[in-house]
C-alpha cells in the first residue's frame, strides 16, 4: 500500500519546537547542529504509511516499531513512542538527526502531534546481529564477521571523533546492530544516546545500557564518556568471535569475565573459546588479533581503552590479512584439485570453455600465484613450470 504524504515546504523540522519537550535546565546540553534536513509527517500520514500499524517489527524500552511504505514504494520503519513521553522522543530525535553515516540507520522523517510521537527511519531487511549470531544457525564466514565489526567501528568512530557534536551511543549491542539485504551493518536505536557538547564527560545517576554490555566502571562513578561505547563494542567483538551471548554463564562465570581472564594468561588461553567455524589454523592469527583488540576494549582502566578510530584501522588490517589468506587457500585448493585429477581424466572437457576464459595481465598472474610461489607448483614441461 502506497500513499502520498500531505507535506508542505514549511513543515521543516524545528529544533525550537522539539526543545520545548526537554526540561528547561537541560536544554543547553541538547543543542545540536544537524547535517541533513528532515520533514514532519502528520499522524494521518503515518496511519496510511503503516496501514494502521498492521505489521509490528519489534518493541523496545521506549516504543514499538512498525513496517511502513512510502509513496515511492520503499520500505520504512516507524517507531511509535510508548506513553508519548515527549522528553525521550525529543532527545532521540535531536541525536539521531545529527548523524549522517552509511553504517547508521538513516532518519527520514518524524511526527510530533499531540499523542502521536513517531520517528520514521530506513527499513533494514535482515534483522539484527543478535538473531543472526544466536538464532539463525547459518554459517557465518570470518570475512562477514570482520566486515560487520569494521562497519560498526566506523560508525562509532564517526560519532566519537568526526562529528561537530560528539555523540555517545550508550547502548551498543548486537540487538541494536541491524543488517541490510547484503548483510552490511547499521547501528540503530539512539533512545539513550547523549550529546557531549563541552568537556566530553557526562555524569548521570540514571542507568545507561543493557546487562552484559554496560561498562562496569560506569556503575562505580556514573561517568559517561566515549570509552563506555568502546567497552560495549569490545563485548560485540567477543560475541562475533565466540558466537555466544555476552550473558552466557559457565561455571558461575559470565563469558566476558572468562574471556578477559583467559586472555590475561596469553592468547593461547582463549583459543578454546573461539567459534570452531572460524578457528582454523589459517585463521588463528587473525582471530587472535581480533581477540587482542576486544581485550583492550574491555580493560577495566578506562584511559587505556583504545579510541574507535584506532580500532577501525586495526580491524581493517586484520580483515585484509584474512582476505589474502582466504584467496591463497582457494588457489592452493584449485591447484591441488587439478593435480589430483589431471592424470585420472576427471577434469571436464569444458573447464576452460570460451565463455569463462579470459585474458589476464602479468600482474594478475603474479597475484594469483603468489608471485610464482614454488609451493604452489603442480608440475613442469619443456616450456616451463605450472
Amino acid at each position: 500500500m502506497t500513499w502520498r504524504p500531505q507535506i508542505h515546504p514549511q513543515q521543516e523540522f524545528s529544533t525550537n519546537n522539539t526543545m520545548e519537550f526537554i526540561q528547561e535546565g537541560d536544554r543547553s546540553k541538547w543543542k545540536a547542529h544537524s547535517n541533513h534536513s528532515i520533514k514532519c509527517f502528520t499522524k494521518g500520514d503515518i496511519d496510511r504509511m503503516t496501514n494502521s500499524y498492521r505489521t509490528s517489527l519489534g518493541r523496545g524500552a521506549f516504543g514499538e516499531v512498525y513496517e511502513g511504505v512510502l509513496e515511492d514504494g520503499s520500505m520504512v520503519a516507524v517507531k511509535r513512542f510508548i506513553n508519548n513521553v515527549k522528553e525521550n522522543f525529543a532527545k532521540e530525535l535531536i541525536v539521531h538527526r545529527e548523524i549522517n553515516h552509511k553504517n547508521v540507520v538513516r532518519l527520514i522523517d518524524f511526527c510530533e502531534e499531540e499523542n502521536a510521537l513517531m520517528l520514521v527511519t530506513e527499513y533494514v531487511a535482515n534483522g539484527n546481529l543478535s538473531d543472526f549470531l544466536h538464532h539463525d544457525n547459518l554459517p557465518i564466514p570470518l570475512d562477514v564477521r570482520l566486515r560487520i565489526a569494521v562497519e560498526c567501528a566506523e560508525a562509532l568512530a564517526y560519532m566519537h571523533s568526526h562529528m561537530y557534536t560528539q555523540v555517545i551511543h550508550g547502548d551498543v549491542k548486537p540487538a541494536n546492530i541491524l543488517l541490510d539485504s547484503n548483510f552490511h551493518a547499521k547501528l540503530s536505536d539512539f533512545g539513550i544516546s547523549r550529546l557531549a557538547n563541552m568537556d566530553k564527560t557526562l555524569h548521570t545517576k540514571n542507568v545507561i545500557g543493557s546487562i552484559g554490555y554496560m561498562d562496569p566502571l560506569f556503575a562505580l562513578d556514573g561517568r559517561l564518556t566515549v570509552k563506555y561505547d568502546v567497552y560495549s563494542f569490545g563485548v560485540v567483538l567477543l560475541e562475533l568471535m565466540v558466537r555466544k551471548k555476552a550473558t552466557t554463564v559457565a561455571d558461575n562465570v559470565n563469558i566476558v569475565y572468562a574471556f578477559t581472564s583467559a586472555l590475561a594468561r596469553g592468547s593461547g588461553g582463549v583459543r578454546g573459546m573461539f567459534d570452531a567455524e572460524i578457528a582454523s589454523k589459517d585463521n588463528m592469527k587473525v582471530v587472535e588479533g581480533v581477540a587482542k583488540i576486544a581485550g583492550e576494549c574491555l580493560t577495566m582502566e578506562r584511559d587505556k581503552r583504545p579510541e574507535m578510530i584506532d580500532v577501525v584501522e586495526r580491524l581493517r588490517v586484520l580483515r585484509q590479512k584474512a582476505s589474502c589468506q582466504d584467496q591463497a587457500s582457494q588457489r592452493v585448493g584449485l591447484f591441488s584439485w587439478v593435480r589430483k585429477n589431471k592424470t585420472s581424466g576427471n577434469i571436464p572437457a569444458n573447464i576452460l570453455a570460451p565463455d569463462v576464459c579470459r585474458q589476464s595481465s602479468f600482474a594478475d598472474i603474479k597475484a594469483a600465484t603468489n608471485n610464482f610461489d614454488e609451493s604452489l607448483r603442480v608440475g613442469g614441461g619443456r616450456f616451463g613450470n605450472v
